[in-house]
């Protein structure tokens, strides 16, 4: 512990990396979950040309719903020009005829719009249209009768905070295999492990020794990512950072999680030669569990066959664990085969470290 706690670099890399993830990414993704994923209002111009009672009534209706943010058309601007600079996300224009039923309202979006995102402006103009056309004052109220949402609070898409701040001290976590594998290799080669097992100590209990530092380093260093996410981040950015109703599930994940890190580590340290083969195994290896493993992309924006890919991966099943606590309210049992599938990665790092470690 005293060892690496000298280490400056170190404990710079294992705390401020993360630190600087979830503070810059949180706040770079919160733009994304605000338009793309929890609704923004809809910015749109409405043009007008036919001025008749129904048509101003359906403008003034678009105007007035609480999802829309009417936008003044600027003089000399196309609407090309209008999305270029991102002025509204669509045009809407309410023909001469409308009364009639001759003309149908246009709809023009910015082309770069999300498709799921467009497909929600178009269907709340629809029901705005339909209110219009049929004479219904309320066609939420009405539908409210047909259909009804129970879907629990806090049971939404994770937040900025939900997804990167288990997600990066993870992804942290498991650059512990760094300074542990050049730590065991420096050992090696001053001949400080050659003249610790000339001491009457039993062997295991040295290797005990090298490891449950690390270990403890892992479940201070989530510690720390979740204090700054509940106490710092959640000030600085607009989402908030909702733990579940069983916050205390965190405990029995963070340290079966931290287990799996430290074994990685010293996997990575059994198998490298050199320190710059452990670094690069490390990090190479983290950066890839964690671009398949749901880290740096959201596991619910990935395409199906990502989806099954990320199993491979220990960082999904530890990231999905937190996200089973944060935002499904899940029950220990249900957590429980995402901790058997890590305690078997550990173990299976240890097993192959035992068999391929040169001590001596």
């Amino acid at each position: 512990m005293l060892i690496l706690l000298r280490d400056r670099q170190t404990i710079l890399l294992l705390f401020l990396m993360p630190v600087a993830l979830i503070l810059f990414l949180s706040l770079a993704m919160e733009g994304v979950w605000t338009d793309k994923l929890t609704g923004r209002k809809i910015q749109l111009v409405i043009e007008n040309k036919s001025n008749t009672l129904k048509a101003n009534l359906l403008a003034e209706k678009i105007k007035s719903n609480k999802l829309i943010q009417t936008v003044d058309r600027p003089r000399d601007m196309t609407d090309d020009e209008i999305f270029a600079d991102g002025r509204a996300h669509a045009i809407v224009t309410i023909p001469g005829g409308f009364d009639e039923g001759d003309q149908p309202v246009e709809m023009y979006f910015d082309p770069v719009i999300d498709a799921g995102y467009k497909i929600a402006a178009r269907s709340l103009i629809t029901s705005i249209i339909v209110e219009v056309v049929m004479g219904i004052d309320n066609l939420d109220a009405v539908i409210a009768g047909l259909l009804i949402e129970k879907t629990k609070p806090n049971r939404n898409f994770p937040t900025p905070l939900q997804q990167n701040v288990p997600g990066y001290a993870i992804f942290a976590m498991f650059f512990i295999a760094i300074p542990m594998s050049i730590g065991f290799l420096k050992e090696k080669k001053d001949g400080t492990l050659q003249r610790l097992f000339t001491y009457p100590v039993n062997t295991n209990l040295l290797i005990l020794g090298k490891i449950v530092p690390y270990y403890l380093i892992n479940v201070f260093q989530f510690v720390l990512m979740l204090l700054v996410g509940v106490y710092i981040m959640s000030h600085i950015i607009s989402f908030s950072f909702h733990l579940g109703e069983h916050p205390w599930h965190m405990v029995p994940v963070t340290l079966v999680v931290a287990a799996a890190t430290t074994g990685f580590g010293v996997l990575v340290a059994a198998l490298a030669r050199t320190p710059e083969q452990s670094s690069t195994l490390a990090a190479t290896g983290a950066v890839l569990m964690g671009v398949f493993g749901g880290i740096m992309m959201p596991h619910a924006l990935m395409p199906m066959v990502m989806k099954k890919v990320a199993m491979i991966s220990p960082m999904y099943w530890a990231h999905q664990a937190y996200l089973d606590i944060f935002i499904r309210d899940a029950a220990l049992t249900a957590i429980l085969p995402k901790l058997i599938v890590l305690t078997l990665f550990a173990g299976i790092c240890f097993y192959i470290a035992g068999r391929r470690v040169q001590w001596i």
